[in-house]
């Protein structure tokens, strides 16, 4: 199994045409990683846009602490990656590309209709802006959500899910 930074690296490599890390035939270029002790024996996941496009998609409108007015984000729900993963995980570590982390109980993301955005306002999330994976809240749906809590987990340039 690759570390975080042999993971990047072979992100960046595989951009180039040189990929390095081994991966799904269907992931041409992963952009998110998903694995953990959730998974057991099974092979950790790894997808490229066209994968996660290829899940079923949701989208919502709000407002977030770093944008000016409201912006659409778009991808697949946490809930609707976990499932096609088929594995059952209580606690979860998001991870950013810069080593940013965060812990949380899995049940309180979905509760919380945690999206895993690949787009805003329907084009791809450039890596320069939060993306290609952001992890974001419906803030203006639910006013319990405009927390430092939810913020510290809406977690821009996603690249690792590790399930437990």
């Amino acid at each position: 199994m690759l570390n975080r930074r042999q993971f990047v690296v072979s992100s960046a490599m595989s951009c180039l045409g040189s990929a390095v890390w081994p991966r799904p035939s269907w992931a041409a270029s992963p952009i998110l990683r998903v694995g953990g002790a959730a998974f057991g024996a099974k092979a950790p996941l790894a997808f490229d846009l066209e994968a996660l496009d290829a899940l079923p998609q949701t989208s919502f409108r709000t407002t977030t602490p770093w944008h000016q007015g409201a912006v659409e984000f778009s991808g697949v729900s946490l809930k609707d990656l976990v499932a096609f993963a088929g594995v059952e995980a209580r606690q979860l570590e998001l991870i950013a590309l810069n080593d940013y982390a965060v812990d949380a109980k899995l049940s309180e993301l979905i509760e919380a209709d945690a999206l895993l955005a690949t787009r805003q306002n329907g084009q791809p999330l450039p890596l320069t802006d939060k993306g290609p994976v952001f992890v974001v809240f419906p803030f203006d749906e639910r006013s319990e959500l405009k927390h430092q809590t939810y913020y510290s987990r809406s977690v821009w340039q996603l690249s690792e899910i590790v399930l437990r």
